[in-house]
């Protein structure tokens, strides 16, 4: 299966199969997000697995009753670490040494950093980010699932407060989805899509691809 298959083949699984998961395949899917690309090599994204039965019903709860998330034998809460960014410094030499940027990309972006200081317009352009990032890396799992014969289903409907109190999440934490992971008991049809005419333009935003509004790349 190549990345187009598993794409075209993706869909939000809500009934699952009791089959379990092996630890390995497991493994498969978290090296998966651990490999995804992040803003200045941050990687802010953390993971916390979940298998057992009586936790994953309670997640269920907190998540209004959706079925499927106690369903599903496995559930990773996927979350962002707002404090990845202080080690900010740290990622630019790992770039630098990695041939990534070159040496003054120390004296750049670093100084920048620190004289704008932690206000409050940073933290929030911070917490996009960490957000943005931690999506790409969950989006690695849900297409290493389809690969591997398992299903998955975003999950952004739940109780915030009480999904961090059940998994014992720190402040500076935050949940960016739920996935439930498990082996799909339905094969439902591909939802609607836009057409790429309706969210493509040319050059400018609002100019279509051509005068008569078709796609002409392949």
């Amino acid at each position: 299966m190549n990345v187009r298959d598993a794409i075209m083949k993706r869909r939000s699984i809500r009934k699952f199969k009791t089959d379990p998961i092996g630890d390995d395949v497991i493994l498969q899917l978290l090296e998966g997000a651990r490999l995804a690309p992040s803003g200045s090599n941050t990687q802010p994204w953390r993971f916390i697995v979940v298998k057992d039965a009586d936790m994953r019903l309670k997640l269920q709860v907190a998540s209004f009753n959706q079925r499927h998330v106690g369903q599903a034998p496995v559930i990773i809460a996927c979350c962002a670490d707002i404090k990845a960014f202080g080690e900010f410094p740290e990622r630019i030499d790992e770039l630098i040494e990695a041939g990534a940027l070159p040496a003054k990309s120390r004296e750049v972006f670093v100084p920048a950093l620190k004289k704008g200081g932690m206000t409050a317009d940073i933290k929030w352009h911070l917490m996009i980010a960490a957000t943005g990032n931690t999506d790409i890396a969950i989006e690695h799992i849900v297409l290493q699932a389809v690969e591997l014969g398992l299903g998955t289903c975003w999950v952004r409907w739940f109780d915030d407060d009480r999904v961090k109190k059940l998994l014992e999440i720190p402040k500076n934490i935050e949940i960016i989805a739920l996935l439930p992971i498990g082996y799909p008991d339905e094969d439902p049809p591909q939802r609607p899509r836009f057409t790429l005419e309706k969210i493509v333009y040319d050059e400018k935003y609002g100019k279509s691809l051509s005068p008569t509004g078709e796609v002409r790349y392949s």
